[in-house]
């Protein structure tokens, strides 16, 4: 491509048209479609099948947005939850154990947790009863 935009050639052939839909400044012929740039008709189809497979391209998107959207809403076909599942505990208890001076990794396995979900549950309880950071 590099080629073509400093106009070393003047022609492109290619056995099929896919989605060559870029500009390069050069005209473009494909054997199997029958599609040549150089003359106003073949620009046109150009144009045409370039907007097409853009729309095609906007539709398979909205489509994966679409159910997407859907599964988070009404979970999957199997009706389970998208994503991982949240393993509910009590943040009052890390708060409490952490207190008593129980190590993360102690907590963590207490609540079947991870270490980092852990502190963030700590950092949360600390922030919401006012408790005030060291060396305030």
């Amino acid at each position: 491509m590099a080629d073509a935009r400093r106009g070393l050639f003047d022609v492109v052939v290619v056995w099929r048209f896919d989605r060559f839909a870029r500009s390069a400044g050069i005209d473009f012929v494909s054997h199997q479609e029958a599609l040549d740039t150089s003359t106003p008709m073949g620009r046109a189809m150009f144009t045409i099948v370039a907007a097409i497979a853009e729309l095609e391209r906007n539709i398979i998107r909205e489509r994966v947005v679409a159910g997407l959207e859907y599964a988070h809403t009404n979970g999957t076909r199997s009706g389970k939850p998208v994503g991982r599942p949240r393993v509910i505990f009590r943040h009052d208890q890390v708060f409490e154990l952490r207190n008593q001076g129980v190590p993360w990794r102690q907590i963590a396995k207490i609540c079947g947790v991870g270490v980092t979900t852990v502190r963030r549950a700590y950092q949360s309880m600390k922030a919401k009863r006012g408790v005030p950071k060291p060396g305030e």
